[in-house]
């Protein structure tokens, strides 16, 4: 098959891309302990834009500099100044040298996905209102199956298997959580604090407005830094999105009720950023197409969203679905299951989409030929090989290492651990192998040799 259609290069806004593939943004939690930026980081994205990337868009980079912000738990990258500030720069100086364009994700907070900070364990995350998030267990598919047997087999067994789960009803299942609870509270209780969430903290209006033009002071330091775009962390189920849907946000103020009322804190996120940055910069979002829960937001609603946001000044779309209580919606088993959604946010938007989920060239080419997206994204399969692109384009196809859809990298951060994949062994541990570091980055490698060749044999002294 011809994939050709992959590498071609496409203008999304003002920045010009290499190809049409784009690494998607996933939380790998190697930021340091405080948030910041890391050498593994640095590492980890040279590889990838090594690795032949036209875009890399950052893991979701938190702008809120209060304990309530609900992502410390994820060791998620921090941005709230510019101490930050100067650590993510390098970040994406690091991108470029290695050939790449990078957009930030930037969010607001976690809210009732996040937990409590252990700097203020006793202030719970702030959220549209204080209902907690609770994992429904026959919504994990395969993937998610695969790890929870790794983790408590014999819970699983003792269950009778996550199919009998699967068929229960609402009050058979209601009867299964009470009991799982208790056993959980016994046995492990880290893993119930992952099923059950904390019951988050109603955020005051004063607390929404500060958020809002925080994304805009932010958004506008993160192009000063060099980045080449920014994008909304506004998807499955994090705070953004919590506002937007009815399941979370049961406000009766100016956030709350109307769709109107509930995409404020979106569309003036989007008006305040476009005010700090002007017209032509990128700004884009990223939206689930379906929360895929009961009284959650629906695709139709999601598309009157995207079109309102796309009024107020994005450039362009980027798709996701359900959240953090669907996690088989949120990380799916197949190839392309979200492509179902590409068609109703083009035409709601008018803008470009990027859509992830991909696993084949031959797929990927496909969706792009059929028109059915504009640019092609890469999760999992950008962490089980970050030279995807450049194998594809080199003929090398067979030599890809596929993802297995594990989900082996997700329960490791649910486990609080390092992020490592089934199939990649050098997944975080890209910092140790010398051809990532900046010195051999071909934009700086012959600068550094030539530097370096006016020192040698010099004594030592």
């Amino acid at each position: 098959m011809d994939y050709d259609i992959l590498f071609e290069p496409y203008k999304i806004g003002d920045v010009k891309l290499k190809n049409r593939v784009v690494m998607a943004p996933m939380n790998m939690v190697y930021s340091d302990a405080d948030g910041y930026n890391s050498e593994q980081w640095l590492a980890w994205y040279a590889a990838r834009a090594k690795g032949g990337f036209g875009l890399i868009i950052t893991d979701a980079t938190v702008v809120n500099p209060h304990t309530w912000r609900g992502s410390d738990h994820l060791n998620t990258h921090l941005f709230t100044d510019e101490r930050y500030g100067r650590r993510l720069g390098e970040m994406a100086d690091n991108i470029h040298a290695f050939g790449a364009k990078v957009f930030i994700q930037l969010s607001p907070g976690f809210g009732r996905q996040g937990h409590a900070s252990a700097a203020a364990p006793h202030l719970a995350a702030g959220a549209p209102s204080p209902i907690p998030m609770r994992i429904d267990l026959r919504n994990l598919n395969k993937g998610w199956e695969k790890q929870l047997k790794r983790l408590a087999p014999k819970l699983v067994k003792d269950l009778g298997g996550l199919d009998t789960i699967r068929a229960m009803n609402d009050a058979q299942y209601a009867d299964l959580e009470k009991v799982l609870e208790l056993v959980l509270l016994n046995e492990d209780p880290s893993l119930l604090k992952v099923w059950k969430g904390e019951v988050p903290r109603e955020l005051s209006v004063d607390e929404i407005v500060f958020l809002e033009e925080k994304m805009a002071e932010m958004s506008y330091e993160a192009l000063r830094y060099g980045f080449d775009g920014v994008e909304l962390h506004s998807p499955h189920g994090y705070l953004i999105h919590e506002f937007l849907s009815s399941r979370s946000n049961k406000r009766t103020d100016a956030y709350g009720g109307s769709m109107e009322n509930r995409a404020r804190f979106l569309l003036n996120i989007i008006r305040k950023i476009r005010a700090r940055i002007g017209p032509e910069r990128v700004l884009g979002a990223r939206f689930a197409g379906d929360e895929l829960m009961p009284e959650g937001v629906t695709h139709e609603e999601m598309k009157q969203f995207v079109a309102m946001a796309a009024r107020e000044g994005l450039t362009y779309i980027s798709i996701s679905q359900g959240c953090y209580e669907n996690p088989a919606a949120f990380e799916p088993d197949g190839e392309g299951e979200m492509l179902k959604y590409a068609p109703g946010f083009k035409e709601a938007s008018g803008l470009p989409v990027m859509t992830p989920t991909f696993k084949t060239p031959r797929a990927a080419a496909k969706a792009l030929s059929d028109g059915v997206t504009d640019l092609v994204m890469l999760g999992r399969q950008a962490i089980a090989d970050p030279f995807w692109p450049a194998k594809v384009k080199a003929g090398r196809v067979q030599d890809i290492v596929k993802c297995t859809r594990c989900n082996n990298c997700l329960m490791n951060l649910f486990e609080h651990k390092w992020l490592r994949c089934s199939v990649n062994p050098t997944a975080g541990f890209e910092r140790y192998i010398p051809e990532l570091w900046r010195v051999n980055a071909p934009a700086v490698k012959g600068k550094v040799e030539k530097f370096m060749a006016k020192a040698e044999g010099l004594p030592l002294i």
